[in-house]
């Protein structure tokens, strides 16, 4: 004779006990809401009393009594609810691997888009695919706009946008021997960055902490509406192509003005194949 699985570890009070038909015994243990604490919370943090045991960490209750033939029957339908939420898992991980979860299937590839991300978008979101609202491209800050390729699409692409066919071989992490996962973030994003993105003459320039004075234009400016309120990102590039981004919030700057600036370097970056020169302190001359 037993208890159920769940109560093994609990203390008995008293002899089984018979009730229209079936046996029970009660059970003494820690409280299952508060952990024994007595508390409302685990942590025990503040003046709270636990609503289930009261505050005393321990509960009794009335439980079934088994006979060893019912127990194993229990055990069994465990068993069987145990592999199946199993399979249920495992299902769920191969489904929501990256392979899959980024739409390479078991085609293995993807369709990347290259050109003006903003008239890529503008294309995608013109449309839809099927009745249900789908579209047929998705984004995501890694492969960008792109295809799964589950999705047949064949509608003729605008001017100036190409696409490009991107192989789970090429981003796939080699070590995995289930092969369901990419390499770093990092490294595919570099990798796609490599495919959608041409190589700037940009260069980075002068060091950490180092004061520089250029002549600049100011390409784009981007407000920011932050934390700390409303700042603007000043992308900036000198007579040589070389590229510069100043964030501040006491300065906005219009688009194409041409500054005189002594600057200081605060970080070395790279943007979708740009080296830019992150900068701070900027003095207009």
């Amino acid at each position: 004779m037993a208890v159920a699985k769940s109560y093994e570890n609990y203390k008995f009070i008293g002899e089984p006990y018979e009730r229209d038909g079936k046996m029970y015994v009660i059970v003494k243990g820690d409280c299952k809401r508060c952990g024994g604490s007595g508390h409302y919370s685990m942590n025990a943090s503040g003046d709270t009393t636990c609503y289930r045991c009261g505050g005393s960490g321990i509960e009794k209750m009335e439980v079934r009594w088994y006979t060893d033939k019912q127990r194993a029957q229990l055990d069994r339908a465990a068993e069987k609810r145990a592999a199946a939420k199993a399979v249920k898992v495992e299902e769920r991980r191969i489904r929501f691997s990256p392979k899959n979860a980024f739409g390479f299937g078991t085609d293995e590839y993807i369709t990347l888009y290259k050109g003006d991300e903003n008239k890529i978008k503008d294309f995608f979101l013109s449309f839809t695919i099927d009745e249900e609202g789908h579209r047929a491209a998705w984004y995501n800050n890694i492969f960008h706009w792109f295809t799964p390729s589950k999705i047949k699409f064949d509608k003729e692409l605008p001017e100036g946008i190409t696409p490009i066919k991107l192989t789970w071989d090429e981003v796939r992490d080699k070590d995995d021997p289930e092969g369901l996962q990419t390499k770093c973030n990092e490294f595919v994003a570099k990798y796609v960055g490599g495919l959608l993105f041409d190589q700037s003459k940009s260069e980075y320039q002068g060091e950490k902490n180092e004061w520089l004075e250029k002549v600049v234009t100011v390409k784009k400016n981007i407000a920011l509406d932050g934390r700390y309120g409303l700042s603007h990102m000043h992308i900036m590039e000198d007579e040589e192509g070389n590229e510069y981004v100043w964030t501040t919030a006491s300065k906005d700057i219009e688009e194409r003005t041409v500054l005189n600036m002594r600057m200081k370097v605060k970080d070395h970056q790279e943007y979708r194949n740009v080296k830019q020169t992150v900068v701070y302190y900027c003095k207009v001359k």
